[in-house]
């Protein structure tokens, strides 16, 4: 049996926090999952698989950058170079949402023929070291995702159609039924099946959103033929059955993608069926902290804040919940004033609870300019296939232009 190294949903060109930005001027999230898929190649290397497993999503969107690409590129250079091959499918975010349109899968395809990539919408089937790997990616419905499922548990069937008659002699009926008996045997142990795919369980945990041309299925829809299931989408790497496991993602997304979860690579053991989670140790860390504010001046917010977020990880992303806080002590404070109480965080998120009373008597938080305002819709959302910085310069420029019609 095979040791094959799987993971996914490394999304490579996101740009959150698009206004944090390093000495050179990159975008400080990007470079994280820049860094993280780095590791998850060398990671690869080290374990010393049979193969490796592609999941989907490597790419942000189906457009990405000449940089993002060179990176992609640069890393299976180095999987080719040790030796390893690989299938690899596209997923929601990286496959084109019309049929002619380029995929970045597609120039690869074209560089690396020791890797299987199914990006077509179209299942497809390779084998590492005696593994039978079915491919199915992205498809535009999910009507076309079962389809192609049905395509890759049929294409099991006619290799044991072809196994059974490969070893049945046709010489005697008795010899016959013992021909059948080995042939039956021999398809049993012959090998494992494998599937991969990139698409949504019902059976998952309920979720606040649902993730662009995201697709959902049933976990029955996976054929009983196919002995092992692992899949992308879902950001945490969780066993969903007996045969049924995500492999979650290379890095941290946001609050609202199940954060406390570690992240990284799986190694599979097709003999036994099991999964060790390989954690990645440059993950981007998370925290989140609560603030009792009823009450509290400005002043005493901040001492609070930084009080509380004492012991959160060097780099992290701080979440801080401001609960019953008075809304016009909280007007008084300066986000600056915030992230400075918290030096040592990448970049620090307020998140005020005014409680409905007071939201009714004294109104919400302050509203910044439209530009500010602009800013801060665009960095909350997912702009797959479009130049965030290009986008928001845009927006700003036709905000002007109206300021400058109504004056």
């Amino acid at each position: 049996m095979a040791r094959l190294v799987a993971f996914g949903d490394a999304h490579l060109g996101r740009s959150h926090l698009a206004h944090l930005r390093d000495e050179q001027g990159r975008n400080v999230r990007e470079e994280d999952f820049l860094r993280s898929f780095s590791w998850a190649i060398e990671e690869t290397i080290r374990q010393e698989p049979d193969g490796f497993l592609w999941l989907g999503d490597i790419f942000d969107h189906a457009r990405p950058t000449y940089r993002t690409f060179a990176h992609v590129l640069a890393g299976l250079q180095r999987l080719a170079d040790a030796g390893l091959p690989g299938v690899a499918i596209s997923g929601n975010h990286d496959t084109p949402r019309v049929r002619g349109t380029g995929s970045p899968y597609d120039a690869l395809e074209r560089v690396f023929p020791s890797v299987t990539f199914a990006w077509r919408m179209e299942a497809a089937r390779a084998e590492i070291a005696g593994v039978a790997v079915h491919a199915v990616p992205q498809t535009l419905a999910v009507d076309d995702l079962r389809e192609q499922l049905k395509v890759a548990a049929e294409a099991i069937r006619a290799d044991t159609v072809s196994l059974l008659i490969a070893h049945v002699a046709l010489t005697s009926l008795d010899e016959l039924r013992e021909q059948l008996k080995v042939a039956s045997g021999a398809v049993r142990a012959d090998g494992v099946n494998l599937l991969i795919a990139h698409v949504a369980l019902t059976s998952l945990p309920s979720r606040a959103y649902r993730d662009i041309n995201e697709l959902e299925v049933e976990e029955s829809a996976f054929d009983r033929a196919f002995d092992l299931v692992v899949l992308g989408h879902y950001h945490a790497v969780q066993k969903i059955s007996k045969r049924t496991w995500y492999a979650g993602s290379t890095d941290t997304f946001s609050f609202a993608d199940s954060p406390e979860t570690t992240k990284g690579l799986v190694v599979v053991d097709t003999g036994s069926g099991a999964l060790e989670h390989v954690e990645n140790p440059h993950e981007r860390p998370l925290a989140t902290v609560s603030v009792q504010a009823g009450g509290m001046s400005a002043g005493e917010l901040v001492d609070a804040v930084e009080r509380s977020a004492k012991g959160t990880p060097d780099g992290a992303v701080v979440r801080v919940y401001l609960n019953q806080v008075d809304p016009a002590s909280f007007r008084q404070v300066a986000m600056e004033q915030f992230q400075e109480a918290v030096p040592r965080a990448l970049w620090v998120q307020v998140e005020p609870d005014m409680g409905a009373d007071a939201m009714a008597v004294q109104g919400g938080p302050t509203v910044g300019s439209l530009e500010q305002e602009w800013l801060a819709y665009v960095e909350l959302q997912d702009l797959a296939g479009l130049e965030r910085e290009r986008v928001v310069s845009l927006g700003a420029r036709f905000l002007e232009d109206a300021r400058g019609d109504t004056a």
